[in-house]
């Protein structure tokens, strides 16, 4: 990427986390482009390694639907037949309360993998997703899915891999959630949603995602409330702005100092 302005050069001294590096290898805002779907899977971790024959068995297997902003993609308890690739777009994963309440639980990008729990133990679904802007998505049915698995090692372990990253990224959320203040885990997740979402611009680092206060509440274990008083922190000590609705990092070290 070519750094010509003070928001290009902030988003280049973003260090990836091992969650971040290994989770999207397409983070919006870094310019690179694909040109056909094979290229494409051959830029995603859970298709490292794969030899190039193998990789084009899945791009023939995977099957491509595309869903408008605000579409649900599945809903909590649907079955769950299917596992999703995102190719385009962004997707929002939430879980639904027994009053009817939202609360999200992951962000995912181009490259992201989710909806893969229901294939693998044949249970409902945990969570729904929606599309958060015109997104493209790739499906591997459980039975293409599986059959992959006892054909490839090298798939497997990648699968597995990447199911570790997560594991160890929800403890290390766990650990925030208990130790760490409002404000610390608002930097934190700030910091690490500009590592994937990020654009650079002449003031700083722009958020690329429709989150709302209630959405960066649920993401990190705090009430809108709070958040709103974590931002109002935020924004007093020079660290982020605010723009029509979009949350500008200005200080990217200061921000990690505080989320340490």
């Amino acid at each position: 990427m070519t750094i010509d302005t003070p928001g290009a050069a902030l988003l280049a001294s973003f260090p990836r986390s091992e969650y971040n590096a290994l989770r999207s290898p397409l983070p919006i805002g870094t310019g690179r482009r694909v040109t056909t779907r094979y290229d494409f899977l051959k830029q995603v971790p859970l298709f490292a390694e794969i030899a190039d024959a193998e990789v084009g068995a899945f791009e023939r297997d995977l099957v491509p639907h595309r869903f408008r902003q605000g579409q649900a993609i599945f809903h909590q308890g649907d079955p769950g037949q299917v596992l999703y690739l995102i190719q385009s777009g962004q997707v929002r994963i939430f879980v639904t309360g027994d009053e009817g309440q939202e609360t999200s639980v992951n962000i995912c990008g181009p490259g992201d993998l989710f909806g893969e729990l229901a294939v693998i133990d044949g249970l409902p679904r945990s969570a729904s997703a929606v599309a958060m802007e015109d997104t493209i998505v790739l499906t591997l049915s459980r039975d293409l899915f599986r059959e992959h698995m006892r054909r490839s090692p090298q798939f497997a372990l990648n699968f597995l891999k990447t199911l570790s990253v997560r594991v160890r990224y929800s403890t290390r959320q766990m650990d925030s959630r208990t130790f760490l203040s409002v404000p610390r885990r608002l930097g934190r997740k700030l910091l690490e949603l500009a590592q994937t979402y990020g654009v650079a611009e002449p003031d700083g680092v722009r958020i690329n995602t429709t989150l709302t206060q209630s959405d960066l509440a649920g993401l990190i274990g705090a009430t809108r409330e709070s958040i709103n008083k974590a931002l109002g922190l935020l924004r007093r000590r020079g660290l982020v702005r605010m723009r029509h609705n979009s949350i500008i990092i200005v200080d990217p070290d200061a921000l990690r100092e505080l989320g340490s």
